[in-house]
C-alpha cells in the first residue's frame, strides 16, 4: 500500500511549552504504546526549569531535541504555529512521508500497533483528499458525521474544522504537491484547509486524548481558569485502557461514536469529579 504509515517514516513531534507533570505523563505513556517511532521535541523556550529537566531525563526517547531561544515577547500561544512550520520543513528534509504531531498535555492510551496503523493507512488509501488522520478520543463539540466508507467520522462539509488541526497525523507528500504553508494560527489553517477541499479524518480507532485540567498558559504567564481551587491543573490523567476495554471498544457498532468521557475514566479528580462528568467540553480539556 502506498500510502502505508510505518515506524520509521513517520515522524513524530511534540511540541512543549513549560509543561512539567502532564509532560511526564505523556512520555511515560509513549514509552509503554509507541516507542518505535522516531520521536522529535521541540521546546518554546520553556522558563520552567522542571521542564528541560524532564526533557533531558528522557533524552533517549528522542532522535531529535530542538529547544528554541527565548524571546522578548511571548504571544499567546508562543510560536506554535513557526514550530509546526519547522517541524514540517524538518520532516520533508529527513524523507519522512508523515508528521505525526503531538501535544505535551495529552497521554497515550493504548498501543499505537501495526493494526491501527493499517487502519489510518487505509484511510489515507481511500481519499487522496484526506491529509489528516486525528487519533484523538473525541468531545462534544458540534455534530460528528459518521463516514460509513472509511469506516471513520469527520465534521460536517460547512465545518472547517473538518479539515485541519494542530495535532494528528499530516500526508506531507499531499501537502507538497500543493506548496502548503502553515499560517500563524490553527483557525486560519482550518479555513485554508477547508477552502482547499482538504480533509481531516476521525478513527475508528482513536489511541489517544488530551488529559483534563492542564496546566493553561497565556502570553507565558500560567492562569487560574474554574474549577480551580477544586482541581490541581495538571495533576489529572487517564487510566490506562484494559485488554478488555480494548477489546470490547473494538467490537462496538460504528454508530457508537468514541466520546472521551464516554470510554475513558479520569484519576486525580477529587472535588473535581462532579464538574468532569457534568461541564461542557471545553472547561474540562481547556
Amino acid at each position: 500500500m502506498s500510502d502505508s504509515i510505518t515506524y520509521k517514516n513517520c515522524l513524530a513531534c511534540i511540541f512543549s511549552f513549560n509543561m512539567t507533570t502532564e509532560l511526564n505523563i505523556l512520555l511515560e505513556s509513549i514509552k509503554r504504546y509507541c516507542a518505535q517511532f522516531d520521536f522529535m521535541i521541540i521546546d518554546d523556550a520553556s522558563t520552567n526549569v522542571t521542564t528541560r529537566e524532564i526533557i533531558e531525563a528522557n533524552r533517549e526517547l528522542f532522535k531529535y531535541v530542538i529547544i528554541q531561544k527565548p524571546r522578548e515577547k511571548i504571544k499567546t500561544r508562543g510560536r506554535l504555529a513557526e514550530n509546526i512550520q519547522y517541524a514540517y520543513d524538518f520532516a520533508i528534509a529527513k524523507s519522512y512521508k508523515y508528521l505525526f504531531m503531538v501535544q505535551d498535555d495529552m497521554q497515550f492510551l493504548r498501543s499505537f500497533d501495526e493494526k491501527v496503523l493499517s487502519e489510518y493507512s487505509d484511510i489515507f488509501s481511500r481519499d487522496s483528499s484526506i491529509i489528516q488522520v486525528d487519533p484523538r478520543f473525541l468531545r462534544r463539540l458540534g455534530a460528528i458525521e459518521i463516514d460509513h466508507e472509511l469506516n471513520a467520522y469527520t465534521f460536517p462539509s460547512s465545518d472547517d474544522r473538518r479539515s485541519y488541526a494542530d495535532v494528528g497525523i499530516l500526508h506531507l507528500e499531499r501537502l507538497v504537491a500543493i506548496d502548503w504553508k502553515f499560517a500563524k494560527g490553527e483557525r486560519p489553517n482550518k479555513v485554508k484547509a477547508h477552502d482547499l477541499g482538504l480533509r481531516r479524518i476521525f478513527p475508528f480507532t482513536p489511541i489517544m486524548m488530551h488529559i483534563p485540567y492542564p496546566v493553561i498558559y497565556r502570553n507565558g504567564k500560567e492562569v487560574r481558569r474554574f474549577p480551580w481551587p477544586f482541581v490541581v491543573r495538571g495533576r489529572c490523567r487517564y487510566k490506562d485502557l484494559t485488554q478488555e476495554e480494548i477489546e470490547q471498544m473494538d467490537r462496538r457498532p460504528l454508530g457508537c461514536i468514541p466520546y472521551a468521557r464516554d470510554f475513558l475514566i479520569a484519576k486525580n479528580l477529587f472535588l473535581a469529579k462532579y464538574h468532569y462528568l457534568h461541564a461542557d467540553e471545553n472547561r474540562v480539556f481547556s
